[in-house]
């Protein structure tokens, strides 16, 4: 698959998944697997997934809870990249207040659609929060505009992820900060693998890098105080179903031997920084 190419692989099954309504059983990490689960692994708990409209749960193919862990604080202005059904735009909009704001990008139209949907069913209709169509490393938004920018599980699909970064330190105030959840590897994988993955783009396995690589480009982009807040490693069902993302009928089967080369090594990595 060439680089040009995987925007519309991407779009065209997130389309597909917004269409569908979506699915009760998450392709991610979202299960609260015991009390102290979701604190661990920087989840949503279930305090926070009953504020949240059952379309947005459904729709929610994240890895991590930014909202969570980025201390986000009444009046500040948030975006999201990669806003999908909205889960994150409605509790970010529940932390920053009537006196905030809140802005969600997602280039997927159906998706955006359902997202506003969510909004009206969460009581934020006549909040200045808004989910509109826009790539993440283009959102036209304005210069230094932004307190915080959050995105879960979604940088990595994209094949350029130092132009998403950039884009967020440009929309960023001095000072400002990412709350960021996203897949990335803990250790090598034979390139044939990664061949074979990145041929079908395969859920959010196709695109992740080493950890040090991503956190280096983070850098080149113009972070600094880079803070891992924390990692989990996925492995046997969430493996599978990560590699099949957003769910098993919009994405080609991953082969279960390349599946068993990255057990271990793909990795769901919570970090903060500052512009």
């Amino acid at each position: 698959m060439s680089i040009s190419d995987i925007p519309q692989v991407v779009r065209r099954r997130y389309s597909a998944f917004a269409t569908s309504g979506g699915q009760q059983e998450s392709c991610c990490a979202t299960a609260q697997k015991s009390p102290n689960f979701a604190v661990d692994h920087g989840l949503y708990s279930s305090a926070e997934l009953a504020r949240v409209p059952d379309l947005s749960c459904n729709l929610a193919r994240g890895c991590g809870n930014p909202t969570g862990f980025a201390d986000l604080r009444p009046g500040e202005v948030v975006v999201d990249f990669g806003a999908g059904g909205g889960i994150d735009v409605i509790l970010a909009a529940q932390q920053v207040g009537a006196e905030g704001k809140v802005v969600g990008v997602d280039f997927t139209p159906e998706m955006v659609e359902r997202a506003r949907e969510a909004l009206v069913k969460a009581g934020l209709g006549d909040r200045d929060v808004d989910v509109r169509v826009a790539d993440m490393a283009t959102t036209q938004l304005p210069d230094a505009s932004v307190d915080v920018v959050i995105s879960n599980c979604v940088i990595n699909l994209a094949p350029d992820k130092e132009a998403v970064y950039r884009e967020a330190r440009r929309i960023l105030r001095p000072g400002g900060r990412l709350a960021i959840s996203d897949m990335v590897l803990s250790g090598p994988l034979p390139s044939a693998a990664r061949e074979r993955f990145r041929a079908t783009w395969a859920g959010c396995l196709a695109g992740m890098i080493p950890e040090g690589e991503y956190l280096d480009l983070v850098g080149r982009a113009g972070f600094s105080d880079i803070q891992v807040v924390a990692r989990h490693h996925l492995g046997g069902e969430e493996l599978e179903a990560m590699s099949r993302c957003p769910g098993r009928e919009f994405c080609p089967e991953t082969p279960p031997d390349d599946l068993a080369m990255v057990e271990g090594k793909a990795e769901s990595l919570k970090f903060t920084a500052r512009a």
